[in-house]
């Protein structure tokens, strides 16, 4: 089997880890907010030896990232936390589906297709993403009957 077939990831997001500076650069959250963050036990970071500088993973990268999206839409920090940690748990879900059911994908600068492949198991029709610009939407297709 090979790797394109195999349901292993092509990166272990476990073994990716980030200083506190590069998740300052990365998120625009600052060093005193992510330790707020920690104390109020919304993240945490990786645990470290005495005297070494704070790490987090990819996944509490990403959980940050969420928390100052929703902090910049409006939300207050608890209402932000909780929001990103819904997102969080939807994930997976998500994840399961793009990859169960994404056929494949047409980009070009004017128009790009997703082919989410067939609507059921009829087999007569095919669904399409699709995004134009800022404008995106879902495209049901009937297939021509082969004789």
């Amino acid at each position: 089997m090979t790797k394109e077939n195999s349901n292993e990831p092509l990166i272990d997001s476990n073994k990716l880890i980030f200083g506190i500076g590069q998740v300052q650069q990365i998120t625009g959250v600052s060093g005193r907010q992510l330790r707020y963050w920690e104390e109020q036990n919304y993240i945490a970071p990786i645990e470290q030896q005495k005297g070494t500088q704070r790490q987090y993973s990819f996944h509490t990268l990403f959980l940050i990232f969420h928390i100052q999206r929703y902090l910049t839409q409006g939300f207050t920090l608890q209402a932000a936390v909780e929001k990103a940690k819904e997102f969080e748990k939807q994930m997976p879900v998500l994840r399961t589906f793009i990859k169960a059911q994404l056929q494949g994908v047409d980009v070009s600068n004017e128009r790009s297709v997703i082919d989410f492949g067939f609507k059921n198991d009829e087999r007569k029709q095919r669904v399409y993403g699709i995004v134009e610009g800022n404008k995106t939407y879902f495209k049901v297709e009937d297939l021509k009957e082969s004789k």
